[in-house]
């Protein structure tokens, strides 16, 4: 995973085989509000700009807010990943790099938010507790985030207003895919999203090959036609099924 250095790199095929009509929705939707905008006199830029306007003013306030329901990962503690942070961020030539706040919480995720221009990750204090002492694990969670701050908040995000349900789910495989590249070591991937799925202490338990088969089961027929269309995030089985095939170079 050394040779990759960019997140175009890991950008998925599903995500790529998506974009198109993203955009042209997008395209769209930016001609209708253009539409809106000239039919009101400028009335709606001017509830965007004030709305834009209070965001900015209260950017720091809603960080500050976040950071008092747990604490801010420094170098004085949290050491680890500060050091984490800061390898990602090299590989990837990210130069503001994000703050990320630890806080409590019963289920085992990791989740980007952005407050105006400011760019923060939460890390939940349960996944911490399970991938502290493991820096590759730690990288995947890291490097999953940083993924969605660079593609969601970038020109491109800013662009698309609109992100199917469909589209999501294809973006998560490819911030999996940023995450297997920060880490370098599948397995460690692999035991990442394993944990995201049953939490710290049944991971161990789960079998691959009858995830992959589950994942199949969910999306076939009209049902899971259905259930594609409308789920965020893939199933457990297709996300491991889509790192390990990035992993080993055949995405």
């Amino acid at each position: 995973m050394d040779n990759v250095q960019s997140i175009k790199q890991c950008i998925s095929r599903e995500e790529r085989q998506k974009r198109f009509g993203v955009a042209a929705l997008n395209c769209l939707v930016w001609l209708t509000l253009i539409v809106l905008a000239v039919a009101s006199c400028g009335v709606i830029l001017l509830l965007y700009a004030f709305s834009w306007f209070v965001n900015r003013i209260l950017s720091e306030y809603n960080v500050r807010k976040l950071q008092a329901l747990g604490t801010a990962a420094t170098e004085q503690q949290f050491p680890e990943i500060s050091k984490a942070l800061t390898f990602i961020c090299n590989k990837f030539c990210v130069k503001n790099i994000p703050k990320v706040i630890v806080v409590s919480e019963s289920s085992v995720n990791a989740f980007a938010v952005k407050f105006a221009k400011k760019r923060v990750i939460v890390l939940l204090s349960q996944t911490l507790e399970g991938v502290l002492g493991n820096p590759e694990e730690l990288r995947f969670f890291l490097g999953h985030e940083i993924a969605h701050t660079l593609l969601d908040h970038d020109a491109r995000g800013i662009f698309e207003l609109y992100k199917p349900a469909a589209y999501k789910a294809a973006r998560e495989l490819t911030c999996d895919n940023c995450g297997c590249a920060s880490s370098g070591n599948l397995e460690a991937t692999k035991h990442a999203l394993k944990r995201l799925g049953v939490g710290n202490h049944l991971l161990d338990r789960l079998n691959d090959e009858y995830l992959a088969s589950e994942a199949k089961y969910i999306y076939s027929g009209l049902t899971g036609w259905l259930l594609k269309q409308n789920l965020t995030y893939p199933p457990l089985g297709k996300r491991i099924e889509s790192v390990t095939a990035f992993f080993e170079g055949k995405a």
